[in-house]
C-alpha cells in the first residue's frame, strides 16, 4: 500500500511539475499573435481533388481584412475568393484564445456551405505554426478527419496555410493535400 502511495504521490509531482514548466515554457502573448491577422491581405488559393483525377485544381485569388472585434477578444476575418470564371465565395473566420483551453480556437463561416466548423488550434512559438484537427462527413457519408497547418513567415507578413484530409476509408496515414493558400499582408 506504501509502495502505491509513492508511486501515486510521485505520479503527482511529476504531472504538476511538467504542467508549470509547460506554462513557464510559454513566453508568447495570445493577444500579440492574434494581432498579426489585422490588416489587410492578398493571396492566392489551390484546391487539390486527390481522389479524383478527372478534377483539374482550383485556383482562387484572395483578398482579406483582419479586424479585432468584441473587445479586442476576437480577430474576425472577411475574405472573398474569386476562382479564375470570376464566381465568387465568401468566408467569414473568427479567431480567439480560448483561455480555460489554453489554446487558439477557429469558427468557419462560409456563404456557400450551410455548415460551419469549430475547431482549437495549437500553436508553437518557435516555428510560429498553428495546427488543428476536425472531424466531418466526406460525400457518400464517409466519416473523415481534416488537419490544417498556418505558418506566420518571421516578420508577420505572410500566411502560409496548408490543409489535408483523411477519410476512413483511406489507408492508415494517407493524408493528402486537399488545399493550401498564400496571404501576405497588402502594404
Amino acid at each position: 500500500m506504501k509502495n502505491q502511495i509513492s508511486k501515486l504521490i510521485a505520479l503527482l509531482f511529476f504531472a504538476c511539475s511538467t504542467a508549470l514548466a509547460q506554462n513557464e515554457s510559454k513566453t508568447f502573448d495570445p493577444q500579440l499573435i492574434l494581432g498579426t491577422f489585422v490588416g489587410e491581405w492578398t493571396g492566392q488559393a489551390t484546391a487539390y481533388f486527390p481522389r479524383d483525377s478527372s478534377k483539374t485544381n482550383r485556383l482562387e485569388s484572395i483578398q482579406a481584412i483582419g479586424k479585432k472585434t468584441l473587445k479586442d477578444t476576437y480577430i474576425e476575418i472577411k475574405s472573398i475568393w474569386t476562382q479564375e470564371d470570376g464566381s465568387t465565395r465568401e468566408l467569414l473566420e473568427l479567431v480567439n484564445y480560448h483561455v480555460r483551453k489554453d489554446s487558439f480556437q477557429v469558427l468557419y463561416l462560409y456563404d456557400n456551405w450551410p455548415g460551419r466548423v469549430d475547431y482549437p488550434l495549437s500553436y508553437n512559438e518557435e516555428t510560429r505554426t498553428f495546427k488543428g484537427y476536425d472531424t466531418f462527413i466526406a460525400r457518400g457519408g464517409i466519416p473523415a478527419e481534416e488537419k490544417v497547418e498556418w505558418v506566420i513567415s518571421k516578420d508577420g507578413n505572410e500566411i502560409r496555410g496548408t490543409e489535408y484530409n483523411h477519410l476512413s476509408t483511406d489507408p492508415d496515414g494517407y493524408w493528402p493535400k486537399t488545399f493550401e493558400y498564400v496571404l501576405r499582408r497588402k502594404e
